[in-house]
């Protein structure tokens, strides 16, 4: 009796749970859904287990089989595997199933701090932000969803920012966030100044009134034009008189909390750099559940890499690497996690901290429901979004 080699790619993920499979093809970003049958599911088994070099041999009646000879060709004409056919004799084909391989493990940095040469693990800070004091047009609640200014009157002393800077550098910081009220900060051009020395990327972030109410003193600032100026917008309305006063290179996040919002915005395409970001306000709950929450066309929309997946798999992409400084000093991985220290503690112990007790760097898809979710690993990393509003994830899609 003849044999046959059915062998899937190594850009090909294959996922079971429960009654449903699910195969994503990594490099051309197309899916097959498909119901598991004792024959399929036997097939799958064999697939998956790594020994097996994600080949299997199938027989003549194997494949000659309806439901069978469907399943392959689907993912034949996918790109997703191929058959060998009539190998009666030859070896196995060798495919690499895509296995999450992780070098930088907690366990590494635990060995190489208890021997004292665990710097290399500030390489892992890539972004800062500092909330260097608060507005009276900012929020206590909006900042754990999004970069906001807070409303308290607390400043940041300079000189600790300029030390916590120094003591972060690194090869990958690619990134230092100032927000709050920057026209009220004493000295803020010398702080500027101090940190260009040794770092060149800086951003800022100021709510629109207060760049509105200090517009006509822009030219005292000699900083304005060495930051990436960001105006944050909470009200659709504004952004006119925003484009009115300013003549220089901003970028723009207006801040939507309604359908109403976005019809506001209806003319949006006559600004350059400007991005709409949603805010949950306990109130509109069913405007997140109609433009934010995923369903199954959105699923089908995303497109993500290998390497995309093995990150979900390992880390949060939305919070790894960013520490964040409010303005009483402490310091977050994720200002929604528990305090991890105050910026007079070393970026070192904070960062180790971190990776050794930490909640947010490492908060991936791995509890329940998303454990049971055939689309796990390709759906984005868990959000503030699911802890402001107490959900597990942002998800329309029930499973049976």
């Amino acid at each position: 009796m003849a044999k046959h080699w059915f062998t899937l790619y190594p850009d090909t993920f294959l996922w079971l749970k429960g009654n449903k499979g699910f195969a994503y093809q990594a490099k051309n970003k197309k899916k097959f859904e498909f119901s598991i049958t004792n024959k399929i599911e036997n097939i799958c088994c064999r697939l998956l287990i790594p020994e097996n070099l994600y080949t299997v041999e199938l027989a003549n009646e194997e494949l000659n089989n309806e439901e069978i000879n469907s399943w392959t060709n689907s993912l034949i004409s996918m790109q997703a595997g191929y058959i060998s056919l009539n190998v009666e004799f030859a070896e196995r084909p060798v495919s690499l199933k895509p296995i999450l391989k992780v070098q930088d493990k907690k366990e590494r940095y635990e060995w190489q701090h208890n021997e004292g040469t665990g710097g290399e693990i500030l390489d892992n800070v890539h972004e800062l932000t500092f909330y260097i004091n608060g507005s009276e047009h900012g929020s206590d609640e909006f900042y754990k969803q999004n970069i906001f200014p807070l409303k308290n009157c607390q400043t940041l002393d300079k000189s600790k920012i300029q030390f916590f800077i120094r003591n972060s550098l690194n090869q990958t910081l690619s990134n230092i966030n100032f927000v709050g009220n920057v026209f009220m900060y004493p000295d803020f051009e010398m702080l500027i100044q101090e940190i260009e020395k040794y770092h060149p990327l800086r951003s800022v972030h100021v709510m629109g009134q207060d760049f509105i109410d200090n517009i006509h003193q822009m030219n005292k600032h000699e900083w304005i034009n060495r930051v990436q100026m960001n105006i944050l917008i909470d009200s659709a309305v504004d952004l006119s008189s925003i484009k009115q006063v300013f003549d220089f290179p901003v970028s723009i996040t207006v801040f939507v909390f309604s359908e109403k919002d976005f019809e506001l915005l209806e003319n949006i395409s006559d600004y350059q750099n400007v991005r709409l970001i949603p805010l949950y306000n306990k109130e509109n709950i069913s405007f997140f559940e109609a433009n934010v929450f995923m369903d199954k066309y959105e699923i089908n929309t995303i497109d993500v890499s290998k390497n995309e997946i093995f990150m979900h798999q390992a880390f949060n992409t939305c919070n790894f690497g960013r520490l964040t400084v409010l303005a009483d000093g402490s310091v977050y991985a994720n200002v929604n996690a528990p305090v991890l220290g105050n910026i007079n503690n070393s970026p070192y112990s904070l960062v180790y901290k971190e990776f050794t007790e930490g909640r947010s760097w490492f908060n991936i898809r791995d509890k329940a429901p998303c454990t049971d979710c055939l689309y796990q690993w390709i759906c984005p990393s868990p959000s503030n979004y699911e802890i402001v509003i107490g959900k597990p994830n942002l998800c329309n899609i029930y499973h049976e």
